[in-house]
């Protein structure tokens, strides 16, 4: 497979680039631009995650006038990241059950998805309760379970020998949650 290399400047004043490795885009995958006027403020912030190109294209669609471009902010628009994919990862995996499947296991495997992404979706409020009392072991507990349940998710497939017609989706849904405990931890929690 090919890939593409890329430096992106994440401060516009700044002499510092940091370099990313992609793979080339096959078929259907889509292959995010981002827009030019990002705000040093957000580059910032996303460029100190593990991540900061995911970091970036999914906070931007929630960022409007209201949201101060502060690390806690930052924070809570990725948990609401985290949320709306994970409701989008449940409406793939019913719309996958829908389908007539050739592994009589396949559907095993996306039910247990399922139930999985309703104990992420179900851990939304006590994030966002953790955030506004500053409880770490709270939040450090809630989305370290929730990367264990998109873990298990992809486990399932593993186990049965399919390929995950979800993978993707779980792939950026683990690192959105991996870019919130790097925020919380890095830059929130001091």
């Amino acid at each position: 497979m090919s890939t593409i290399s890329a430096s992106v400047a994440l401060a516009p004043s700044s002499s510092n680039t940091q370099s990313f490795s992609f793979s080339k885009p096959q078929g259907d995958q889509t292959f995010f631009i981002l827009p030019t006027d990002v705000d040093p403020k957000l580059q910032n912030i996303c460029g100190e995650t593990d991540y900061p190109i995911e970091c970036l294209t999914t906070t931007i669609p929630f960022l409007d006038e209201n949201v101060a471009l502060i690390p806690v902010s930052i924070l809570k628009v990725e948990i609401d990241a985290i949320h709306n994919k994970t409701k989008e990862a449940i409406d793939k995996a019913y719309e996958f059950l829908m389908n007539p499947s050739t592994s009589r296991l396949l559907p095993l495997c996306l039910k247990t998805c399922i139930n999985n992404y309703n104990a992420i979706l179900e851990s939304k409020q006590r994030i966002l309760d953790a955030i506004s009392i500053g409880d770490a072991n709270e939040l450090s507990m809630e989305l370290s379970h929730n990367m264990e349940h998109v873990f298990a998710c992809e486990d399932e497939f593993k186990e049965a020998k399919i390929k995950s017609p979800i993978a993707e989706l779980n792939s950026l849904l683990v690192k959105i949650i991996t870019n919130s405990l790097t925020i919380y931890a890095d830059m929130v929690k001091v």
